[in-house]
């Protein structure tokens, strides 16, 4: 009897204490923006089920987490299990009621309330000070602004770690200068950090504060006795981080004209390594532009030049900060290939010119190619008439065989002297044909050797670059060995598959 009494207690004592009780809370009820705020939902019980949370208030769930406990006050037991939906609001927010089941009973959470706030910025005559400044705030697009972050410690303040955040801007192009600048300023050690922004449309823009930790190890206490020697202390540190803020930048600007990209000044050049080449053969153009400004958003050259096969690579672009000027070089290679003189036409390059606050257009000499065995061209009739005579005369000077038929039709003799002339030049087009077959023939055997004698990728590139239009094979064949050459690119080049194509 007193052990079935006993069984009961029990029994009403699990039940008691397992009773669910649900509860939520926030990690913190204000933060600053950019900060996660942690929502969590407590529940105590055997079996919990959670609400499916996506987003809160159009903010995206970016992790969740559980976690399960179980404590005992006073020879009660209870079990928690708790989850986190962690998410970043920009503005303030009202986190909603959700629906728990814990135990086979519904529970609502009550709704709370999640404020951003403004960062303060740090003041002068703090421990810890993070300035931003502006060398401008008026500019065009395209055009170069220094951001500085500075970030100041007092000589009697401590820092462990510090960790610096980076300006996160949309519609500017941003590039981080290496160099940090150390320096002293009345009673603070300061280190400096640039930026070179180029805005990359108009308008009035606001750039954030930025944000930097400032991390302190905190020894933690032992708990005497053996544990208070100072090889375990050192394993009980931790790093305690408090956040200070710049102040916000203010930003205004200006569209340029002609819907333009290029801000400052610039030279360009262009120069060939032959004014004289072997048909079906590259010459090899160079387009080099220098100057001051946002010259990493000069696009890529890719010239039409009629009865040509052009090859324009990648660009290659180096820029560096001079005396807190922005300014580089752009390089560029373009294999042309003709069978024909050609013209290389100029090249140009538009920009607004940052002294004269015009646009300004530079541009590169017309080069003329002479292909030597190349075609010479057909001459064409400029003028035919046809009646009882027929004349046919050539362009300029040059005159074809002029010949007057007088035409009869009584006259059987002009019908078999036109029978012989059909005969001869029937005869001519076939010997013609022979001779041009013989010779595609022996050139293509030409190609067959050039393919076996080519001691690496970029000399199979020149044998196959005349044929890139010609053959399916041949143009995929470019493409491998153009990764190879430029993009590290690893693939083997089947030259038997090659050879058979110039055979065939």
């Amino acid at each position: 009897m007193k052990q079935t009494l006993g069984k009961l207690f029990l029994i009403l004592f699990f039940t008691i204490n397992l009773f669910a009780d649900v509860k939520v809370s926030v990690s913190s009820p204000a933060i600053y923006k950019g900060d996660a705020v942690n929502f969590i939902i407590s529940a105590d019980g055997e079996n919990i089920e959670f609400p499916q949370i996506d987003s809160i208030e159009g903010y995206t769930i970016v992790g969740t987490s559980s976690s399960q406990s179980i404590n005992m006050i006073n020879s009660d037991i209870t079990r928690t299990t708790s989850k986190t939906y962690s998410f970043r609001p920009d503005k303030s927010v009202t986190i909603p009621s959700f629906t728990v089941k814990a135990d086979g009973q519904t529970y609502q959470t009550k709704e709370l309330q999640v404020n951003v706030l403004k960062p303060t910025a740090s003041q002068h005559g703090s421990p810890f000070v993070l300035e931003m400044k502006l060398n401008k705030h008026e500019v065009y697009v395209g055009e170069g602004i220094d951001l500085s972050i500075a970030f100041k410690r007092k000589l009697n303040a401590h820092a462990d770690k510090i960790q610096l955040g980076e300006p996160k801007l949309e519609s500017f192009w941003v590039k981080k200068v290496d160099n940090v600048e150390h320096s002293n300023e009345g009673d603070y050690v300061v280190q400096t950090v640039h930026y070179q922004l180029f805005p990359q449309k108009s308008g009035t823009f606001s750039i954030p504060a930025i944000e930097a930790l400032v991390g302190k190890v905190e020894q933690r206490r032992g708990g005497g006795g053996f544990f208070n020697d100072p090889f375990f202390n050192s394993m009980t540190q931790q790093l305690n981080w408090q956040k200070i803020y710049s102040n916000e930048e203010n930003l205004t600007v200006q569209a340029l004209p002609n819907g333009l990209e290029l801000y400052g000044n610039y030279k360009i050049d262009a120069q060939v390594d032959t004014k004289k080449v072997h048909a079906n053969k590259p010459v090899n153009l160079t387009i080099e532009i220098k100057g001051e400004g946002n010259i990493d958003d000069v696009k890529k050259f890719n010239p039409s030049i009629d009865n040509t096969i052009v090859y324009a690579d990648e660009p290659k672009i180096s820029s560096e900060l001079v005396h807190n000027i922005y300014q580089g070089a752009f390089t560029q290679k373009i294999a042309i290939i003709a069978d024909q003189n050609f013209t290389i036409p100029p090249m140009q390059l538009s920009y607004f010119d940052k002294e004269s606050k015009t646009v300004k257009t530079v541009e590169t000499e017309p080069i003329a190619i002479e292909v030597i065995g190349g075609k010479t061209g057909v001459v064409k009739p400029s003028s035919i008439e046809v009646g009882s005579s027929s004349t046919i005369e050539a362009p300029g000077a040059q005159t074809v065989t002029q010949t007057k038929v007088v035409v009869e039709k009584e006259d059987i003799y002009v019908k078999y002297l036109f029978l012989l002339i059909g005969f001869l030049l029937g005869a001519g087009a076939m010997y013609g044909f022979f001779h041009l077959k013989n010779r595609v023939v022996k050139k293509e055997g030409d190609r067959v050797k050039a393919i076996k004698k080519a001691k690496n990728d970029r000399a199979l590139f020149d044998v196959l670059l005349p044929y890139a239009k010609k053959d399916r094979v041949i143009s995929q064949a470019l493409n491998r060995l153009e990764e190879n050459l430029y993009r590290e690119g690893k693939h083997k080049i089947d030259r038997e598959v090659l050879m058979e194509v110039f055979e065939e």
